[in-house]
């Protein structure tokens, strides 16, 4: 079971479905998908609700009709009719989904900046403190992102622009601040110290996300 990935099995199952939808079932559900998750951190339930929506986008293509015309066009207030029935998950989720991935490219670009530099040094605090950082960067995007679906549809576009704006400044200046802070500490590590660092990051990222969706799919399975 540790090496089923009940996740990876669902999302590769729900790409091979989603492709034998017409073009337009298909942009939708992208856009259904996106909206999702604004709502949760949990990925495995995005797959779920996926699974069901191409199922009947599916029927409804049989039918004559569209998805969207299914679901009735407008995609925000559906959402929102979704909203209360979703797991929230926890930032736990963002690590499983994202971290894997996201830390191997961290790896790897250290390893050819210490390839091209022929050993060289990165900060110390900067490359430590780099998968906290960007869990607090996936943390204000999605509260942003939450609180921009609801003020459009309060509001307007206008609104929500100006609250994208908003997140905007807070993602630059939580960006600079760690640098300001960096600069100040003078420890350093060598390049292939931190692609190791974060090497290590994304295999334990990797596990936990079979670890973790594996438990979401014995309570809410899929098959």
């Amino acid at each position: 079971m540790l090496f089923k990935n009940q996740y990876t099995m669902l999302k590769k199952a729900n790409d091979l479905s989603a492709g034998t939808l017409t073009a337009d079932d298909r942009l939708y559900l992208e856009n259904l998908c996106r909206g999702l998750n604004i709502l949760t951190w949990n990925c495995y339930e995005i797959e779920r609700i996926r699974k069901d929506l191409i199922e009947i986008a599916a029927r409804c293509e049989l039918e004559g009709h569209t998805l969207q015309q299914e679901v009735g066009g407008d995609t925000e207030r559906f959402l929102l009719e979704l909203d209360p029935d979703l797991p929230r998950g926890t930032p736990l989720d963002y690590v499983s989904t994202w971290y894997p991935t996201w830390m191997l490219v961290e790896a790897v670009l250290y390893l050819l900046l210490g390839l091209a530099a022929g050993g060289g040094e990165a900060n110390l605090f900067h490359v430590l403190t780099g998968p906290l950082r960007f869990m607090v960067w996936l943390l204000i995007c999605a509260w942003f992102q939450r609180a921009a679906l609801k003020l459009r549809i309060r509001y307007g576009p206008p609104v929500q622009m100006a609250w994208y704006a908003l997140m905007l400044l807070v993602f630059v200046g939580t960006c600079l601040f760690p640098v300001k802070i960096s600069q100040q500490l003078p420890g350093t590590i060598p390049f292939a110290g931190a692609a190791l660092y974060h090497f290590a990051w994304a295999a334990g990222c990797q596990i936990w996300q079979t670890v973790h969706y594996n438990r979401c799919a014995a309570r809410r399975p899929w098959q």
